[in-house]
């Protein structure tokens, strides 16, 4: 199963990345942006401190199930969203409407992807022209794109070791990449795919599309087990 949730934040890649099918949730006030769109979301949770009043009532008389959850709380919408469809089955997770505004919210947004109950699901923020994908110890990812599209690759939480990759101009081969350096920012992609692998650790992705519109919401290959074909070391 597929869904979308859609966020408040102000930078977001729109309603083409929505297909027939996919479960529609929106988080709080990312309710009013799914109906800008022209879509009405199955499903809204939050404590709907952001959605007015009036929009909520039109949502219900079409049918849209709301989760309330008290202002007063430990997690943030999204992260209630998150844990929702997770916890519902989802096995791809699309985030619409993560980034922009409030940096706090944008870095918190993406810490989110390290939740543990995020492991084995395909889980992208997808911005305007940026991917952010988040790779765990075990497991590698495998990007679509084209020649020239930059790719970031950033531990987080602490160093990221047995990082290898395919499909970059500068590869890596069961290397380490330190938290808090920069040695994994703006590499490139060789070919139209590209993959990465971390054998321990967490490693962010962030996949920076080259062409306008070349946004590709096709699904993420996910694998457990790290591809350890041979690659050049970066120099």
């Amino acid at each position: 199963m597929r869904a979308i949730i859609i966020a408040n934040g102000r930078e977001c890649a729109g309603a083409d990345w929505v297909r027939a099918g996919d479960w529609i949730v929106a988080a709080d006030g990312g309710a009013a942006r799914a109906l800008a769109w022209g879509l009405t979301p199955h499903l809204v949770i939050g404590d709907m401190d952001s959605l007015p009043g009036d929009i909520r009532s039109d949502l219900e008389k079409q049918g849209c199930r709301f989760i309330l959850h008290p202002r007063d709380k430990d997690e943030t919408d999204l992260e209630l969203a998150l844990r929702h469809v997770a916890r519902a089955g989802a096995t791809e997770i699309i985030i619409l409407g993560a980034m922009g505004g409030r940096t706090d919210h944008a870095f918190a947004n993406v810490l989110l992807l390290t939740l543990p109950f995020l492991a084995g699901v395909a889980v992208r923020i997808v911005s305007e022209g940026e991917e952010i994908s988040l790779v765990r110890g075990g497991e590698s990812l495998q990007l679509t794109g084209q020649r020239g599209d930059l790719v970031s690759l950033l531990p987080l939480g602490g160093d990221a070791h047995g990082v290898m990759t395919e499909g970059l101009a500068w590869a890596l081969e069961d290397e380490t990449l330190f938290f808090g350096r920069s040695r994994g920012v703006s590499n490139e992609m060789t070919a139209p795919q590209a993959r990465i692998g971390v054998e321990e650790g967490f490693l962010l992705v962030i996949h920076r599309k080259t062409a306008a519109g070349d946004e590709s919401p096709g699904q993420p290959a996910i694998s457990k087990k790290a591809d350890r074909s041979p690659a050049h070391r970066q120099g």
